[in-house]
């Protein structure tokens, strides 16, 4: 799926916070490092640790020992994994239209002009590495 390995499984969206709040963390990190990001969310140092034991279980991180603290750490990092969603996203609410999903954010958002500028840059960079491919002529 979009660079992220198959032994990944789905995930559900609390999975998902506690996933966020594992890259949010200095690796390896202990559950009580996780558990404090997510301290709005008043879930109990065992519900945490569930939710750890299933991502580990689908994939998402791996445990260690730390002395006598379990540690965890991710195995797919946050770029690639909003990469994979955002592009599953595209496909089923955009059905892959790219320009139709950056119309509706554009228009939606209330983005600013900062955050429009800083997303023009991105695209314009984007579109001198594809003219620069286009370009090359690997027999020339």
């Amino acid at each position: 799926m979009y660079g992220i390995p198959e032994h990944c499984q789905p995930l559900s969206p609390a999975e998902e916070q506690v996933l966020l709040a594992v890259w949010a963390c200095r690796p390896p990190a202990t559950r009580r490092d996780i558990g404090e990001k997510l301290a709005a969310k008043g879930w109990a140092p065992a519900t945490v640790l569930n939710f750890l034991y299933r991502l580990e279980k689908k994939g998402w991180v791996k445990s260690g020992k730390d002395q006598n603290r379990n540690t965890y750490t991710p195995t797919v990092t946050r770029r690639a994994y909003g990469v994979a969603a955002m592009r599953e996203r595209l496909d089923t609410v955009f059905g892959g239209d790219l320009a139709e999903a950056v119309r509706a954010l554009v228009s939606e958002s209330g983005c600013g002009q900062s955050e429009l500028e800083q997303a023009m840059a991105v695209l314009a960079e984007k579109q001198a590495e594809a003219e620069e491919y286009d370009l090359y002529d690997p027999y020339g």
